[in-house]
């Protein structure tokens, strides 16, 4: 008998993949967001941060103080990578006109007491003002600046100490070693998490418009979908839903977590079969949780609503714009409870600093705990929301074969194709 059952729920899961393949690839909507979606939204988005440093960024100085410090200070930085002294320019006027014209991005500014101050031992000033319409632009500029006045001070400290001590170079030497992302760029330090997250939200969008569909056959059939399948636990459906998610993302999750950083020359210092293991547990809690939003929505206009709404949520939780340990706790409770928050910190920590499946295993661990937190929770919402949900519709076209309909074209705002009747009850109803 046990045997029976087991083979019964094995065929019900079977059953449940293959209409859940058909609903995918009957669904132009649901096909773009499962596949088109995580196919083209990588590579967009690594384009528009392409390049991810600039070079050569145009400035002009405005030298007041026209002394021999100032003109040195200047030339070294024209000699670095990042900025291009273009022009000396005669005043602030001048320097603000080409800056409005686009013909320089920045504007280095030296007082009259620039080498004055500093000879007497007392502050010396240098000042940058900065188009700030493209932030590389600043990054690059203010870099470049900050390199200068260190090796200048520097070399200053070490001509006053040079009859004291013997020193062949300044008398502090910085050096700049980047770890991980070897470019420094904003794209690597920015798209690894991106790219996790768009696979998140791209299914989160084709499970919603699944269950929107759904709901719709519902409304339409006298709340019976057709395309359901009958007789299936709630367990059987998720797991058969679950299956097909995962294996629709399996190639979808290779190009966007390795051909695109492949093609990108993003940090790749992870192993790819273990990169692999941890997309696993991240797809399959995905999935469940997606299985949990779905309740919140009820035609397919809802589903772009859901997109609105937990899209900037997610990344913002991440970490990426705020440090995650800066945010207070119950903040940190909610992104811990997303999937693609440790599924992102997991891909970058390997990615980037070269960690191995072993040094990320908490957050490994933390994605099955997931898997295990949200299948209860789906099991939960499908048997007792939305299998009475889908009942209480069923019995409502019993009493009324029309109901469905007309509740979809009130919400539609269609009232002239209603009963006027039943436009005077539902009046009444809201009163």
């Amino acid at each position: 008998m046990e045997k029976k059952e087991k083979k019964g729920w094995l065929h019900s899961i079977w059953r449940v993949m293959g209409q859940e393949v058909n609903l995918i690839r009957r669904d132009e909507a649901v096909i773009i967001f499962f596949v088109v979606l995580a196919v083209v939204y990588p590579p967009l988005y690594s384009l528009i941060y392409n390049p991810e440093i600039v070079h050569d960024e145009a400035v002009v100085v405005v030298d007041e103080d026209r002394s021999e410090l100032s003109r040195q200070f200047a030339r070294d930085l024209d000699a670095t990578p990042d900025v291009w002294v273009k022009d000396y320019v005669n005043d602030m006027n001048e320097a603000r006109d080409l800056m409005a014209r686009k013909q320089c991005y920045g504007i280095v500014y030296f007082p009259a007491d620039f080498e004055e101050s500093v000879r007497r031992g007392e502050q010396g000033h240098v000042s940058l003002y900065c188009d700030m319409g493209v932030m590389m632009r600043y990054k690059a500029m203010l870099t470049a600046l900050s390199s200068v006045q260190m090796e200048t001070g520097s070399r200053l400290q070490s001509e006053k100490v040079a009859g004291v001590i013997s020193l062949d170079g300044g008398l502090v030497e910085s050096r700049q070693v980047p770890l991980g992302n070897t470019a420094m760029g904003i794209a690597s330090a920015i798209l690894p998490f991106i790219l996790v997250y768009v696979l998140q939200q791209g299914m989160m969008l084709g499970v919603a418009m699944i269950h929107a569909g759904s709901i719709g056959r519902r409304r339409r059939n006298k709340g019976i979908d057709r395309l359901d399948v009958a007789n299936a636990t709630p367990g059987a459906m998720l797991i058969g839903k679950a299956m097909v998610h995962l294996i629709y993302y399996f190639f979808p999750a290779i190009f966007a977590l390795h051909i695109v950083p492949l093609i990108f020359k993003f940090p790749m210092n992870g192993s790819f079969m273990e990169i692999f293991l941890l997309m696993v547990p991240f797809l399959l809690a995905s999935s469940f949780m997606c299985q949990v939003v779905r309740i919140f929505v009820n035609n397919r206009e809802g589903v772009f609503l859901v997109l609105a709404f937990t899209s900037i949520i997610f990344v913002f939780l991440t970490g990426v714009s705020w440090p995650h340990y800066q945010m207070a706790p119950y903040w940190q409770v909610a992104s811990e409870l997303i999937p693609g928050y440790w599924a992102s910190m997991a891909y970058v920590q390997m990615q980037v600093s070269g960690a191995s499946l072993s040094q990320v295993g908490h957050m490994y661990i933390a994605l099955w705990v997931l898997v295990g937190v949200y299948f209860v929770i789906a099991y939960l919402v499908e048997a007792f929301v939305l299998r009475p949900r889908y009942k209480a519709m069923q019995l409502e076209s019993e009493l009324d074969p029309d109901v469905l309909q007309k509740h979809v074209l009130f919400q539609m705002g269609d009232e002239n194709m209603l009963d006027p009747e039943w436009i005077g009850d539902e009046e009444e109803d809201e009163e």
